[in-house]
């Protein structure tokens, strides 16, 4: 029950990571993925927190 939010908070930061990443390596002035891994990485944490409950 304790690992729910450190595997939501886990996918959270690793999507932005990657994001990141990516922003650096296109030079983007707005971190437009790093937004978007957020949210990727905020709903595969849901994803998996259902899963683990059900």
């Amino acid at each position: 029950m304790w690992d729910i939010p450190f595997r939501l908070l886990a996918s959270v930061i690793t999507g932005f990571f990657i994001g990141m990443f990516i922003d650096n390596y296109l030079s983007m002035e707005v971190p437009i993925f790093a937004i978007i891994g957020s949210m990727l990485g905020l709903i595969a944490g849901i994803w998996s927190c259902v899963k683990k409950t059900l």
